[in-house]
């Protein structure tokens, strides 16, 4: 019989990366996605895959950090759960096949700027940014972008280049030129108008997320995306002047 571990909700051990129980579990899931198999090795995904992930996002809490990195872990708050909403979705697989976790200003998964950490074997990644903008937020992150473009443009350059070891991600972007910017088509950052979400992210290899090492990898990213980061925070502070609930919005982003 297994024992569950309880600690106090911002308290995980040290993380030492994660075991090869953890990708062999991944990989038995893809295969045999259902509920049956994964009831019967849920003790591996608690002990190997969960709770070594809250282990790895409790090295970045408040008291751990490092100092000055420009956002924070909660292992409660900021894990994905493994469980797929099926409800509209075509595909009705339970199960999701990786792992996933969030660090963000406040430690939860709300919030606009974030780092994101996915394992999964052969797939697993780091990325830092802003995804799934509101509609306020956009519009505002677009106007910059049209407005001086030479900014945003020497923002990401680090990033658009060959074998560079960081790479831009957008995870969808319009076709045509979005309403109210079709002036804009000419410009240099008018593929950029078109993108709903704004990501650097990097690679990283199943011997990398087996490894303590991990930490590093994420504090490195923290340094690249930090003048990423606050650009898009900046672009937050103005973006509901017109809201008459911003003081909910700013409360929310602390």
């Amino acid at each position: 019989m297994s024992i569950k571990l309880e600690f106090p909700d911002d308290v995980r051990p040290d993380f030492t990366g994660f075991p090869a129980s953890a990708f062999d579990f991944f990989t038995g899931l893809k295969e045999n996605n259902d509920r049956t198999w994964f009831k019967a090795r849920k003790d591996t995904y608690d002990t190997d895959v969960k709770f070594v992930m809250e282990c790895l996002v409790s090295e970045f809490s408040a008291n751990r950090r490092p100092k000055g990195f420009p956002v924070q872990g909660d292992p409660k708050r900021g894990m994905f759960r493994i469980y797929r909403d099926v409800r509209f979705s075509k595909n009705k697989e339970p199960y999701k096949t990786h792992a996933g976790a969030v660090l963000s200003r406040s430690g939860g998964k709300g919030d606009p700027g974030i780092i994101y950490i996915h394992i999964e074997p052969g797939e697993s990644f780091i990325s830092a940014g802003f995804y799934s903008l509101d509609k306020e937020f956009l519009a505002a992150w677009r106007t910059r972008m049209a407005t001086d473009p030479d900014q945003f443009l020497d923002l990401v350059s680090p990033f658009t280049k060959p074998r560079s070891k960081y790479f831009l991600r957008h995870r969808g972007a319009l076709k045509n030129m979005p309403r109210g910017f079709q002036e804009h088509a000419e410009s240099p950052v008018a593929e950029y108008i078109k993108w709903k979400h704004f990501l650097l992210g990097r690679k990283i290899t199943d011997k990398q997320a087996q490894s303590r090492n991990l930490i590093n990898l994420i504090g490195e990213i923290g340094n690249v995306a930090e003048n990423f980061l606050a650009y898009g925070w900046e672009i937050q502070q103005t973006a509901y002047e017109d809201d008459p609930r911003q003081h909910m919005r700013r409360k929310a982003g602390q």
